[in-house]
């Protein structure tokens, strides 16, 4: 569990500082875009505006940086070419300085780009008057900025990781100190109440034999019983917080269901409720049988547990690709929908169908997702009209 939180936290710390690095990044990089367009916009407009004016291009002027490169053609009002200026480019050849005046002249927008030029055309008069700008330095220190800025918070996020991972071990250490408290003190109460537990339950055989079948005595056989149920799974829940060594073989998974759930049939026809039993035969499983057939034991008696008179139990167990599919659905009462996730949760029970009435103490199901995810499986519940609960087992088959 611990090595579990750990993870997470690295993951949220990760996640977290790469959404910020990636807004920020994004806010630099949109905005140098915005600068860049801007000053370009406004170059364009000066020179139109000043070509339209004067007919001359600009030798110098205060609003249009001295390093600009930009050549200016000028149409007819039927296309054709009457003057072309390439004085303040020479990167730029008559030839395709005239591709790109047809181009522009032909496009509806007044405003655009053609490859690493950016032009913008002006009607005056007669004469359609376009002004292109050479942006090849532009564009590539843009592209150098995203390039930079891109590897530098690839680098910063590495550093900040691995920062993380070396104190991420600092930080769940308390959670960990705690965690191992809890679990010793639940492994040695547990333990020191096993003797008290077996002396009273040896007690009430003796005046059980001496005065007969009495209220009394059978109340305390039945909870001494429940307090040696409920110890015996504080144990084993303290076991599974140590990761212990499952013993994996391979077992006929559909027989070890069939005998489980044949004497829960027999149980639930007692109280009146019908179970259908539904298993793939000749289906084997590669697991560690024992906590298997507790998480087997687990759901159907929660199942007959929390089932109604005369509700309905199904119990169903076949193969799907690579996975075996183990359900148990059984009519209740009443279940949320908001409820389901809290289910495997330790000591949650939920106000109307799991009580202490029937026994439970809220641990049954957070021992059987235990055993799943120690199986590599995943388990959840389902309610289709929050009058009836079904628990889905998947066990990959390796």
């Amino acid at each position: 569990m611990i090595d579990q939180l750990r993870k997470r936290f690295v993951k949220i710390a990760v996640i977290g500082s790469l959404v910020v690095v990636a807004i920020f990044l994004s806010t630099i990089i949109l905005s140098n875009y915005y600068i860049t367009q801007k000053n370009e916009n406004h170059v364009l407009k000066t020179l139109t505006s000043y070509y339209a004016k004067t007919g001359t291009t600009v030798t110098f002027d205060s609003d249009v940086p001295y390093e600009s490169r930009y050549f200016v053609m000028i149409y007819d009002a039927s296309g054709n070419l009457i003057e072309m200026n390439t004085t303040k480019v020479a990167a730029i050849k008559n030839s395709e300085a005239m591709k790109y005046g047809m181009q522009a002249y032909k496009q509806k927008s007044q405003n655009n780009r053609l490859d690493y030029l950016r032009y913008a055309k002006t009607k005056h008069q007669k004469e359609t008057i376009i002004v292109f700008l050479n942006c090849a330095t532009s564009i590539q220190n843009f592209k150098e900025l995203i390039i930079y800025s891109i590897s530098i918070s690839l680098a910063g996020l590495l550093v900040f990781t691995l920062l993380i991972l070396t104190a991420s071990k600092r930080i769940v250490r308390p959670f960990a100190i705690a965690q191992e408290r809890q679990r010793t003190f639940i492994s040695d109460a547990g333990h020191d109440l096993k003797t008290p537990i077996t002396i009273i339950d040896a007690d009430s055989e003796v005046l059980k034999s001496k005065y007969g079948d009495d209220e009394w005595v059978l109340d305390i056989q039945h909870q001494a019983y429940r307090m040696k149920t409920l110890t015996e799974d504080l144990i084993f829940l303290s076991k599974l917080d140590e990761h212990p060594t499952y013993q994996m073989i391979d077992f006929p998974i559909s027989d070890i269901l069939a005998e489980i759930a044949q004497s829960y049939a027999s149980l639930a026809k007692t109280q009146h409720k019908a179970m259908h039993i539904t298993i793939e035969p000749n289906l084997s499983f590669c697991g560690d049988q024992k906590n298997i057939e507790r998480l087997m034991t687990i759901l159907l008696d929660n199942a007959v547990k929390y089932s109604p008179r005369h509700g309905e139990i199904q119990v169903t167990l076949e193969k799907q690709k690579k996975f075996l599919v183990f359900t148990v659905y059984n009519t209740t009462d009443n279940i949320k929908r908001e409820d389901l996730p809290k289910l495997f949760d330790r000591f949650y029970r939920s106000d109307k169908s799991r009580n202490s009435e029937t026994g439970g103490y809220g641990i049954g199901l957070s021992i059987a997702k235990s055993v799943v995810e120690a199986h590599k499986g995943k388990i959840h519940a389902t309610t289709s009209d929050e009058k009836s609960l079904a628990m889905i087992v998947i066990l990959p088959v390796s």
